[in-house]
């Protein structure tokens, strides 16, 4: 990642905040499931645990493409 200036290196610091460590965290707490226990609801969320690690997956993604859009400007 080659980054031109001290903009974009603030720029990618607040997006790597902003993706936070909830992928990692779900990961950790869903680890060893097996896929029914993945299609539960995951306590009051109203959402399966399968689509939280969707939902985060996603959200990461964004944060990615975000980067790289930056860094290539």
């Amino acid at each position: 990642m080659d980054m031109h200036n001290e903009h974009q290196k603030l720029a990618v610091q607040a997006l790597n905040q902003m993706r936070g460590d909830d992928l990692a965290r779900a990961r950790m707490s869903f680890r060893g499931m097996n896929s029914a226990q993945m299609a539960e609801q995951h306590g009051w969320s109203g959402k399966t645990r399968k689509q939280i690690l969707e939902e985060y997956e996603a959200h990461d993604r964004k944060v990615d493409a975000a980067i790289d859009w930056v860094c290539c400007q």
